[in-house]
């Protein structure tokens, strides 16, 4: 049995070279290459055949990584989504991680890696480097660190204070 993917990468020749390699790993098969995530949706709902993993670029127009992601979560759970960026920032890490990734990868590894990670993914469910793990658990040592995911609560008293001083009242 051979598992089915999906390579979806905006820049073409990386994608094609990236399916040439899967596609000569023992037991994967590339079934789909998109430019974004609006037309792998489109190929999944043409052709009714669900990849088993979709390698999934993160910067890319029409739809990004980040909202393909949650879409195939929402609509196709059962697929797993595997990351493959150039950014290694901690906000994508985590933020793809929310979205459904199961692993999360550099386009610079070997093609070795890249083969374990996979296999990794559809034997135990999730690949993560080593780099990976280290950076989620020192984001979530530190919540106070992580820009954008700071929440915290006011009082009603707080509240009306900064709806007056955002007024152009005087004080």
């Amino acid at each position: 049995m051979k598992y089915r993917v999906a390579v979806v990468d905006d820049h073409l020749l990386i994608a094609k070279a990236i399916s040439g390699i899967i596609d000569g790993f023992k037991g994967f098969e590339v079934i789909y290459e998109a430019p974004n995530g609006k037309v792998l949706q489109d190929l999944i709902q043409a052709h009714h055949q669900q990849p088993d993993i979709v390698l999934l670029d993160i910067s890319m127009p029409v739809m990004d990584g980040f909202a393909t992601a949650d879409w195939l979560k929402a609509e196709h759970p059962q697929i797993l989504i595997m990351a493959l960026s150039v950014q290694d920032d901690d906000d994508s890490l985590v933020k793809m991680i929310r979205a459904g990734a199961r692993g999360y990868l550099h386009k610079n590894v070997h093609p070795g890696e890249l083969e374990a990670a996979l296999t990794s993914l559809v034997t135990k469910g999730l690949y993560y480097p080593d780099w990976a793990t280290s950076r989620v658990f020192s984001v979530l040592a530190n919540p106070a660190s992580n820009t954008g995911n700071n929440h915290f609560s006011i009082t009603e008293r707080e509240k009306e204070f900064l709806a007056y001083a955002c007024t152009e009242l005087t004080y």
